[in-house]
Formats: structure tokens, sequence, C-alpha cells
């Protein structure tokens, strides 16, 4: 218990500018007696505060009429929201549905898809040249950002593709643009652990669940993210990072081969990520090869970044390219971790 409640009052502290009502509920949830109920069966991945909130909010994506829905920015017009403390409300909502929330919190785990992510991409994809590209998205979740050459992109300079789905990154600084067009995808294929089938709508509910009610963007986002995908899919996989990648990079069609990754190395030990990084060399000593990164070089130390980019909690976009075995790596851009900005080096 004492480490769940460490666990939540630190989400609150954390939380606060970016979240505020789950920065509140967390304070709220804390020093509950519910606490240590709800995580009961939870296996230790799960024991984060994001899985419980996940869970309730899923729960309100099926009753969205329900009071404490009423206290949810995505779910209910401004003019409809509840006024007052939400914790109560929160509180008798989980006692309420404690079964369902421990059987959702012991068997799922957060997930997330963040379509932002392809604006970071296709800078990145952009300083490699012209394509056309056959991308490997690995820890691709659904897959949405495999679908990053079909959507359009507002840097603050002007909007780069015709999709219908605008995806907002501001760069900086003045003058430099995010890139000079959307990069050409003539083949494509995700691979990830755990995927998530979009056909199915329980799948695409939780992983809407794990978006924060607060960022009522990013949740009208990925909802229209969604209905693209459902509209003309693109193929994921089940596989490992490191074992089948040799395997779902021969399964690519035409187009020069590029291994993309956001937000995704951070979900393996430290012997994994060495692992992926021989993986790629090995592969890359043998044929061409390019691999764009969105990562955190605290969570990821085997990025080839230096100087005060090394351990830095930021997020760095990147290049390594291999051309006739030889490897060259590129720190290009910090950048938010949703790909709402990004600051060229």
């Amino acid at each position: 218990m004492a480490s769940l409640s460490a666990r939540f009052s630190a989400f609150s502290r954390t939380t606060r500018r970016r979240a505020p009502l789950y920065s509140r509920l967390s304070d709220g949830i804390a020093t509950s007696p519910l606490l240590p109920e709800l995580y009961a069966d939870a296996p230790r991945p799960a024991r984060v505060p994001v899985t419980l909130f996940a869970a309730v909010h899923y729960l309100l994506l099926g009753q969205p009429g329900t009071e404490l829905a009423r206290h949810y920015p995505n779910l209910t017009p401004p003019q409809e929201r509840a006024d007052g403390n939400p914790v109560p409300v929160f509180l008798d909502f989980c006692a309420r549905h404690a079964p369902r929330i421990r059987e959702l919190v012991a068997t799922r785990l957060p997930q997330t898809n963040e379509i932002g992510r392809s604006a970071l991409l296709v800078a990145g994809l952009g300083q490699l040249g012209d394509g056309p590209w056959a991308q490997l998205d690995v820890g691709a979740s659904a897959g949405l950002n495999l679908m990053l050459d079909r959507l359009a992109y507002d840097d603050g300079h002007g909007v780069l593709g015709g999709g219908e789905l605008v995806v907002e990154c501001s760069v900086r600084p003045d003058g430099r643009r995010l890139a000079t067009a959307v990069p050409e995808i003539t083949s494509r294929l995700g691979l990830d652990t755990s995927p998530v089938d979009l056909a199915d709508p329980d799948a695409a509910r939780w992983l809407e669940a794990c978006v924060w009610p607060d960022q009522e963007d990013r949740f009208r986002r990925l909802e229209r993210a969604v209905a693209l995908f459902r509209a003309d899919p693109v193929p994921v996989r089940r596989g490992d990072a490191v074992a089948d990648l040799a395997g779902a990079l021969g399964d690519l069609g035409p187009g020069s081969p590029v291994v993309t990754t956001s937000w995704a190395l951070c979900y393996l030990d430290a012997a994994a990520q060495s692992a992926w990084v021989d993986a790629l060399d090995s592969r890359g000593e043998a044929s061409e090869l390019s691999w764009v990164w969105v990562e955190s070089p605290h969570q990821v130390p085997v990025l080839p970044v230096g100087g005060d980019l090394v351990g830095s909690d930021a997020t760095v976009l990147g290049t390594t390219t291999w051309r006739d075995g030889v490897r060259t790596d590129r720190a290009l851009a910090r950048c938010h971790p949703h790909g709402y900005w990004l600051s060229w080096f």
C-alpha cells in the first residue's frame, strides 16, 4: 500500500499543470482504503496510477451520462460539466465498480499510440533523403504512426500534405520547416508484442481510455485517427522487437528500409536495448538501412547521443543510417513527447 500511495502522490505533483483532473484524483485516492483492493491482482507492470485511471476512463466511455463523467472534459461539453470536488464522486464510482476495475487493472496494461509523433517521424525521414521508404514501425501499438504519409502537418509556417487529419507541430527556430514534403511510403509493417486490433471496438476503447481526459485535443485526434485507420488498415503483427526484427524487415515490400521507433525502446530492459542496437548493426553492415528514433536518453541509454544529451530526460529526435556498411548517427532535435513542438539543433 505504501508504495502505491507514494506513486499516486508523486503522480499528483507531476501532472498538476497538464492534467489537473488526474492530479486531484491522485491526491484523493492515494490514502483511500480502496487502493490496495483495486490493485490486489495487478501484475508489477500494471501497478502504476495510469492503469487505474485508464480502467475508470474505460468504464466511463461506456457510461458517458454518469455523474463522474460530468467531471471529465473530453466526455462532457463545458456548459454541462459538474462543479465542485470530483474526488468523492470518483471514490464512490470506484467503490461501486470495484470488481470490474480490479479485473481491468489485473488484465490490461496502459497502451498509447500517439498520432502526434507522426510529425516527428516525418521530420526525421525528411533528413534522410527522398525515399521512397519501406517503413517498419517497432512498438507500433495499433499502427497509427504507419499512416504518417496519409496525414497533413501544420508546422506554423504552412501545411504539408493533403490529409483530412491535420497534426500540429510548431517548429523552432523560425525559418525552418518540419520537412520539405510528406515522405513517400511504398510499403509498411508494424511490429509489437501486444498489438491493438482497432477492428475490435473494445480494444479501440481501451486505447482511447489511456488518453488523459484533460487533454481533450489528443482524445479527439485519436478518435479521428482510428476512423482513418479503419477505413484503410495497415498491417501490424505480433512479435518481439529483437528476435523478430530481421524477419519483419525481410517481409517489407518495395522501398528503402527504414525502422521507426517512438517512445518504444523504453519498454525494453537494458540487455534487450543493447541487443536491439546489435541487431540493427548486424543488418546495416550487410545492407542499406535507416533508423529514425524519437526516444529519451534517460530511458534508453543506448541512444547514440553525446554531450549534455547523455542521460537527459528530454525527448530527442535522431537518425542512424548504414550506407555501404558505414554507420552514421545524428541527433537532430529536442521535441515534445507527443509531437506538439520540435526544436532543431
